[in-house]
């Protein structure tokens, strides 16, 4: 989870398609040529109960061949709509199933493995930004934000356009303060040497993988808290380029991990995230579960104002989702992270300590303990009952056609 949201994506796509797909005009067909007189009204047709006739015509009887292809017309118009309002409706009742913060991480493939380091591929270029024909730098980040005294590894490999890998040398490599708004910054350089001696940071030795790790809060980074850039000036098969790395840094831990417990609450599953908050404010916590079979099952979230003192994050694996996929027991609750949002200042979080791997492990439970209801809210419901009463307006054209 990268940007939290009150929503969660299917529902706000939902809620999308109901404007584009309900909200948008059709193309009601043309009429047949016929003369003035016998023209009947665009407006859907009434029945006369005392003529048996249609009204919004002065001419012709229902039976005539335009009263009769203008209603079939109309027929296939309200048939078009019904077929979308159809569409709407159960897309948004399916999307919002499951509350918001609980949903299967198959919607979210980009959420399964949130703590892999970041890769890019890109070709060399030199100090000037030309690029170098026939050069390449591929380069990985652990991570882009980071807060007290975590630290980052980054790496760099040379290649050419066949993929191979071809002789690298980093020069020199400096990280430095950057200034992210009009405010003036106090410069701040360090050196962040990169190494293939298979040392600190360097898992390999002489594989041709240059390897370095920058700790903002002990190389004099720990009162920066913005964007910092390391730049690293490279020789790959002798020719001169750069490469770069940013980091976004919070000197300040908002709050610290105390322990996890589990619940079985109202027919769901419900796992506490205990910390002692510092600072209050809104929190963003995610974790995901994994099945009894080490296969990835759920996305969990958290997006609620905290106050300071200890708190639980809750987070609800819902009930109607355990009984819909019924995943083997026991679950494991994996990769937890959180920050606590700042709104309108840079950088937007405070990021709490990663929880990488194994967090917690369930106990083990039938699959009857769980609930089936789907979730709801006043806002879902509403939602529902317009999407409805668009679905029963066609219905009923529909019918007075026929």
């Amino acid at each position: 989870m990268r940007h939290p949201g009150r929503w969660s994506a299917l529902a706000v796509l939902a809620v999308a398609g109901a404007w584009l797909l309900w909200g948008q005009p059709l193309q009601t067909p043309s009429p047949p040529s016929v003369s003035d007189a016998s023209t009947p009204s665009t407006s859907p047709p009434t029945s006369d109960a005392s003529t048996g006739t249609e009204g919004g015509g002065t001419s012709g009887a229902p039976f005539s061949p335009a009263g009769l292809a203008a209603r079939k017309q109309q027929l296939a118009l309200w048939q078009q709509r019904y077929g979308r309002a159809e569409q709407v409706y159960s897309s948004y009742r399916d999307a919002t199933r499951y509350p918001h913060g609980s949903h299967p991480i198959s919607e979210h493939p980009d959420q399964v493995r949130p703590f892999e380091p970041v890769s890019e591929d890109k070709t060399l270029r030199d100090a000037s930004g030309k690029a170098v024909k026939g050069l390449r730098l591929r380069t990985t980040q652990e991570r882009v934000f980071l807060g007290g005294t975590e630290s980052v590894t980054f790496t760099i490999e040379a290649f050419d356009d066949n993929n191979k890998a071809v002789p690298l040398l980093v020069r020199q490599s400096l990280a430095q303060a950057i200034a992210d708004t009009s405010t003036p910054v106090t410069p701040i350089q360090a050196p962040v040497p990169f190494t293939d001696d298979g040392v600190g940071p360097d898992s390999t030795g002489s594989d041709g993988k240059y390897s370095a790790r920058l700790s903002p809060a002990t190389q004099g980074f720990a009162n920066h808290a913005g964007t910092i850039r390391l730049l690293a000036q490279v020789s790959a098969n002798g020719e001169q380029g750069v490469a770069h790395f940013d980091v976004v840094y919070s000197p300040v831990v908002p709050a610290t991990w105390l322990g996890t417990r589990e619940a079985v609450e109202s027919g769901s599953l419900n796992f506490y995230l205990k910390a002692q908050v510092q600072a209050a404010g809104r929190y963003v916590v995610s974790a995901r579960v994994y099945d009894g079979n080490g296969k990835p099952f759920a996305l969990l979230q958290f997006n609620e104002q905290v106050a300071a003192g200890v708190a639980e994050f809750k987070l609800q694996l819902f009930g109607a989702l355990l009984r819909d996929k019924n995943p083997p027991f026991p679950l494991r609750l994996v990769d937890v992270e959180g920050f606590l949002l700042r709104p309108d200042a840079f950088p937007d979080r405070s990021m709490m300590a990663r929880q990488s791997g194994v967090v917690h492990t369930s106990d083990r439970y039938g699959i009857d303990r769980f609930s089936s209801a789907e979730w709801n809210s006043e806002e879902r419901e509403r939602y529902l009952k317009e999407y409805g009463r668009d679905l029963q307006e066609a219905l009923d054209r529909i019918t007075a056609l026929q």
